[in-house]
């Protein structure tokens, strides 16, 4: 060194000694420095971290070594929350601090929370090492939980050292699972053994519980030992030792000759033989095994051409033939009858044979013809006509018509309740609107209501279609029944064709036939019931005429009674006259329209016979349009006004389709003669006084009023009492004897003496009697006052 450079040494050495020794002038608070360093942070010009008591800082590259210090100390692993104690830092900088270590030093790896270092890696991979050398076999799973790493970073770090420091192979089907060639060779030899042993089929799981093998390494092995033909055999059912099996060439070979022939005899293979052969899924396995043959899959077995042809042509036969034919005990005896019903359709559907529209299949395992149901028709064609006539004969068809017209008015009569009060509350809640007016200065309006007449068109047409749907819905059930289920199986199993059919079978072929059979038997009776009154229709004719001239015969009495009933001052005795009136001629004519109507209704009855009971009975039998006039005019014909009953005839003549004659004014001029001649003849027949008298008393009243009173023997001391004022004094003192006479008669029955003489004198008076009332004649009718 020159002179010079050392004197340059020297002298910087002093100033140096000199300003060691020197003291500042000025110095920077601990404050100042602290906001100086934040500043400087701000800046970013400096990158530090603080420490957690806040007092130091430290650099970045001063972390990272310290970190790498720490965790070659700990021996190639420690935690990020153990550095933040040992380091004063907090943990999100050493975190971010680790995260950059691990990516600038591929030798350090940061691992769920931890720092772990290659050293420290290859330490673990020496005890796996040792450890599989030891056990032969090893798994993943386990060194996750012996090392507490995640599974794919310890599997990763195997792989990297497999073959170097760990002497082992992974497993090919399982990458979790590693094991020694040692291992490998041992299990191979003892899996090559148990499977070269087994002849028949075996289950997986009971090879390798018997044999202790690792369930993993038996089926690489296994596929390897098939796949190279050291062992001639196959696996079945997948990868899992439960459903798997091991199934030798040798027990297949056998097992394929044995269906095979069996199938080539037989023409079909069971599902059930099969599973007894050890064939876990016997219908894949046909498919498979049959997969160019072509074969019919059953339920319980598979079929071949063979028996589908024997099928094909028993099905052939018997509808060509129109007969029938049970496929069931053609079948073996394995077949049920689904099978048998699956083959009868395939037969059906792809036979080109067979005409399949005519086919019908009758339960499950029985085939026949439309045209042989068609023709089992005919037995009942004889049965259909003879029913027929029947029903017609004995009044039964027409009483099933007035059945099914009281359903469907039944039924009809709650509808139309419903309807009419729908249609009132809809008025009343019109009527309630109208009412209200819009806006503030509405005002109160009043709504007319419609007349009934203008609504009839339409509500009749409504009421028409409900009724019509109502009677559909009840006439099934009113209609007459031409034969029972029971009695059409009995009748076919009569036939020669069916007399070895199962029941099953004839029952269905009768539930076939009823619809047809009861259609054909109700266009059989409407057919003779509109012979029968054709028949009769030159009957119904005249008994209509008769009907016409009795009614109007009977309107003319009570017109004439009315009139004769008005000659009475007592309006007590107008009612009773008028009320007897009623229930005489009255009943009589509200009995002819009954007779009448009722023959509709097959009733037989006598009009002069009806009770009241009877004749209500009757009404209530008909239809509604003849019921209700009907009972409006019985229900008149007991009461006492005559104008009333008169309005309710003409209602019920119009139901019931009578229209009177017009009045002949010729005719009318001889009504008062004949009953006058009519009184008479009655007068001349009558041989009791008390009769002689009640009819000479109406003779001589129609005399003096010129109508007939209809009047019983209670009504004769009123009518006596009338005629005193209008007939001579004679006639009076002689009606008033012959009345005291009977009076004397009927009260003094105990004294036969008395009773001869007073009819002694009756006998002497009743000529006279008779005399007078047919000799009496009036110039001049007296009028109705």
């Amino acid at each position: 060194m020159a002179s010079s450079d050392w004197i340059e040494v020297q002298r910087l050495a002093a100033e140096f000694q000199r300003a060691q020794l020197s003291s500042a002038l000025q110095k920077l608070s601990e404050r100042n420095c602290i906001e100086i360093v934040s500043k400087l942070i701000d800046l970013k010009l400096i990158d530090v971290f603080y420490t957690n008591d806040g007092k130091e800082y430290i650099t970045l590259e001063q972390l990272s070594r310290e970190i790498c210090d720490e965790l070659y100390l700990h021996g190639g692993r420690i935690s990020l929350t153990d550095l933040v104690p040992i380091l004063n830092i907090s943990y999100h900088a050493i975190e971010s601090r680790a995260q950059n270590i691990s990516q600038t030093k591929p030798e350090i790896h940061l691992v769920s929370g931890q720092l772990i270092d290659d050293d420290h890696l290859d330490h673990i991979a020496e005890e796996i090492n040792e450890n599989l050398q030891q056990t032969g076999q090893i798994t993943v799973v386990e060194l996750t939980k012996q090392y507490e790493l995640p599974m794919e970073f310890i599997l990763q770090q195997i792989r990297k050292r497999l073959g170097t420091i760990i002497q082992g192979q992974q497993d090919k089907y399982d990458h979790h699972v590693f094991f020694t060639e040692g291992f490998l060779a041992r299990n191979r030899a003892r899996i090559r053994g148990a499977l070269s042993a087994i002849t028949v089929p075996t289950s997986v799981s009971a090879i390798i519980a018997q044999n202790k093998l690792p369930e993993r390494l038996f089926f690489a092995v296994a596929d390897e030992l098939i796949s190279t033909k050291r062992i001639q055999a196959s696996l079945s059912g997948g990868r899992q030792a439960n459903v798997a099996t091991f199934i030798p060439d040798v027990h297949s070979r056998s097992q394929n000759e044995w269906i095979d022939n069996f199938l080539k005899q037989n023409g079909y293979l069971e599902y059930a033989a099969l599973t007894r052969l050890g064939l876990g899924d016997p219908k894949s396995f046909c498919r498979k095994r049959f997969r160019e043959t072509s074969l019919l899959y059953l339920s319980s077995c598979c079929v071949g051409s063979y028996i589908l042809q024997q099928i094909e042509a028993a099905v052939e036969e018997a509808l060509v033939s129109q007969s029938w034919v049970e496929v069931l005990p053609l079948l073996p005896s394995v077949f049920d009858e689904e099978d048998a019903e699956q083959i009868i359709q395939h037969v059906l559907k792809n036979s080109q044979n067979l005409p399949g529209k005519d086919a019908l299949v009758i339960g499950h395992s029985a085939v026949t013809s439309n045209a042989y149901v068609q023709n089992l028709r005919l037995i009942f064609k004889p049965m259909i006509e003879e029913k027929a006539s029947e029903v017609v004969a004995s009044g039964d068809y027409l009483q099933a018509l007035a059945d099914q017209r009281n359903a469907k008015e039944k039924s009809f009569k709650p509808e139309q309740s419903n309807e009419k009060k729908d249609r009132k509350d809809e008025r009343r809640k019109k009527a309630n609107e109208g009412k209200l007016g819009g806006g503030t200065q509405g005002r109160e309006t009043k709504t007319r209501a419609t007349k009934k007449k203008y609504q009839k068109g339409k509500n009749d047409s409504d009421d028409e279609g409900e009724e019509e749907f109502v009677g559909g819905s009840s006439s099934a059930s009113t209609e007459l029944q031409f034969m029972s289920l029971d009695k059409i199986s009995n009748v076919l199993r009569k036939q020669e064709s069916l007399s070895d059919a199962p029941d099953e079978f004839v029952e269905d072929i009768a539930q076939r036939l009823y619809p047809s059979l009861q259609s054909s038997f109700q266009e059989a009776a409407r057919l003779a019931f509109e012979a029968v009154l054709s028949a009769t229709s030159g009957q119904r004719r005249q008994t209509h005429s008769e009907l016409q001239n009795k009614v109007q015969l009977l309107l003319q009495n009570i017109k004439q009674g009315e009139k004769a009933i008005q000659f009475f001052a007592s309006l007590d005795i107008q009612q009773q006259l008028s009320r007897h009136l009623l229930k005489t001629a009255g009943s009589e004519l509200v009995n002819e329209l009954v007779s009448y109507v009722s023959q509709d209704t097959n009733v037989a009855n006598d009009s002069k016979d009806l009770s009241l009971e009877a004749r209500q009975k009757i009404i209530n039998g008909l239809p509604q349009n003849i019921r209700v006039p009907l009972q409006g005019l019985h229900k008149a014909s007991q009461g006492s006004i005559i104008e009333e009953f008169l309005s309710e005839a003409d209602v019920a003549l119009t139901a019931c389709d009578v229209v009177l004659r017009k009045a002949d004014k010729k005719k009318d001029k001889t009504i008062p003669i004949q009953q006058r001649h009519m009184l008479i003849e009655q007068l001349n027949a009558a041989q009791d006084a008390a009769l002689v008298l009640h009819v000479a008393v109406l003779l001589l009243f129609h005399t003096v009023t010129q109508t007939v009173l209809n009047a019983s023997g209670r009504f004769v001391p009123y009518i006596i009492s009338f005629l005193q004022s209008h007939l001579p004094q004679s006639i009076g003192e002689l009606l008033s004897e012959l009345q005291g006479l009977v009076i004397q008669e009927l009260t003094s029955k105990g004294d036969e003496e008395l009773l001869e003489t007073v009819r002694q004198k009756m006998e002497n008076l009743i000529p006279r009697v008779r005399e007078a009332a047919v000799a009496y004649k009036k110039s001049i009718a007296i009028t109705q006052e």
